[in-house]
């Protein structure tokens, strides 16, 4: 009898030890990681991520104790920096109260890739150079496809999650007005391009659409764009927010970059921002017009129309004394 309760408190030690030992950190040092728990995920799917992730020791050790502590269904959806030094009832309890804050942030209309970067490193979203970093790792370039609207994020998100929910948003707002024109497709990238300089060049609808007109007017009959945007964002590297200078001056007009609309026959390689919905309609929806030059009064920001070089140089001295 005495060697049956021997063995059996020998077998409960060892089980109390086995568990404790489960229950500690799964590395000596404090490797954080991001998580990020999507609304709905169940107890063992959480169980079963933070396991895949090292950041657990053992998933049933994590269930059982869950369920003995009474977090099984108190873990909050969100995104997480874990230690995998953390025991886990500290990753339990750091569940159980959620993650410490998201952001709302809103991206205006023609926002550029290297904008939204300093945007979401300045909320703490992503760190700095992230999205940039993973746009240079992609086949197919981020710019133009970056929707521009208000979203929710996490702070210490994930970029490809973080990513996903511009392109998300692209593909239920813009690819409906963009119809069969596929976004790997060259014909949409001509139009988002489009739509990019529509966005800097006029605030109004309907002078967007007249300058669509000019534009695939200039671009069918061979003639430079001449749009002072695309000279900005190249030699501002993309970054229209943290440009020193962003204004155009002469001797830019010869800055040598096939963005440069002055030097350079037709569009430019490819968006210079990330247009709204209203800079796509209107690139889907030019007018014809007898007008091929154009310029902003900067005073009133109106849209002042020319027939001929001659009428738009007259504008040019009586608007921009130039």
């Amino acid at each position: 009898m005495q060697r049956l309760l021997f063995i059996f408190w020998t077998s409960i030690s060892l089980v109390i030890a086995l568990f404790l030992f489960f229950l500690g950190s799964a590395a000596a040092n404090s490797d954080y990681r991001s998580v990020e728990i999507l609304p709905g995920t169940g107890f063992k799917e959480i169980a079963g991520l933070l396991e895949n992730q090292k950041i657990i020791r053992s998933r049933n050790t994590f269930l059982i104790y869950g369920i003995l502590s009474g977090s099984a269904h108190q873990l909050k959806p969100g995104n997480y920096l874990l230690s995998a030094g953390s025991s886990t009832p500290a990753i339990v309890l750091s569940l159980t109260r959620g993650p410490e804050i998201d952001r709302e942030i809103t991206f205006p209309e023609g926002v550029t890739l290297k904008d939204i970067d300093t945007m979401l490193a300045r909320e703490k979203i992503l760190p700095a150079g992230a999205l940039i970093n993973l746009n240079k790792s992609r086949d197919k370039g981020l710019e133009g496809f970056l929707f521009p609207d208000t979203y929710r994020f996490f702070i210490n998100s994930n970029t490809e999650q973080a990513v996903r929910k511009f392109l998300d948003n692209f593909e239920k707002k813009a690819v409906p007005l963009l119809g069969k024109c596929l976004v790997s497709s060259g014909k949409c990238q001509e139009l988002l391009t489009i739509a990019s300089l529509l966005e800097k060049e006029a605030p109004e609808f309907r002078d967007r659409q007249i300058i669509a007109g000019i534009i695939y007017k200039r671009l069918e009959a061979g003639i430079a764009l001449h749009i002072d945007a695309t000279i900005t964002y190249a030699k501002c590297g993309g970054a229209f927010l943290t440009c020193d200078d962003p204004k155009v001056y002469r001797k830019d007009l010869d800055f040598q970059s096939r963005y440069n609309t002055y030097l350079y026959n037709g569009l430019p390689p490819g968006p210079i921002g990330n247009p709204g919905l209203e800079a796509i309609k209107a690139a889907l929806n030019p007018i014809k017009s007898e007008y091929l030059y154009y310029l902003s009064d900067p005073k009133t920001k109106k849209t002042i129309f020319s027939q001929t070089l001659e009428e738009h140089i007259e504008n040019r001295a009586k608007y921009l004394g130039v």
